[in-house]
């Protein structure tokens, strides 16, 4: 088998401003991303307060879709994570997420902004906490040069065969 000579080539690593760039816009790019989801799935969650008092099947109905909401939003972080390769890109995506939700709940002299005192939105607002911390805490954390990666011991260009 004939190998191409760019595969002989050392790997080149970027710079360490372009990495450095890269990081900071994607942190960035996932925080506003975050935000934007936090606020579109507050509202969106705060019509199941609106239905709670219905009955006992529109609760399960309503704890169904928030439990299904918080698998998804987990799933996202990871997500986040995996995309950046790094768990600043979770970060970032849950600082976004958090911060949307908190400016939610305020309350002014009218009441509250979003959320009332419906057991389905302690639900949501705590389930997305523990989600977003669960997702951040087992991000995907990639091993550095020269790291062992695990199952072998062999290392770099040698696997790129």
């Amino acid at each position: 088998m004939i190998t191409p000579a760019s595969a002989l080539e050392p790997h080149r690593r970027p710079s360490t401003f372009v990495s450095s760039a890269v990081t900071v816009l994607s942190f960035v790019l996932l925080l506003l991303t975050g935000a934007a989801l936090g606020v579109l799935s507050g509202f969106g969650m705060s019509w199941f307060s609106h239905y709670w008092p219905v009955g006992a099947l529109v609760k399960a109905g309503a704890v169904a879709g928030v439990l299904a909401f918080l698998v998804l939003l987990y799933a996202l972080v990871r997500a986040a994570a995996w995309g950046s390769r790094r768990r600043s890109g979770a970060t970032g995506f849950a600082v976004g997420y958090v911060s949307s939700l908190l400016a939610m709940i305020g309350y002014l002299p009218g009441g509250d902004i979003v959320f009332s005192a419906a057991a389905i939105n302690y639900l949501f607002l705590f389930g997305s906490m523990v989600a977003l911390a669960s997702g951040v805490m087992r991000g995907v954390s990639f091993p550095g040069p020269g790291a062992p990666t695990g199952g072998s011991s062999v290392s770099g260009p040698e696997l790129q065969q």
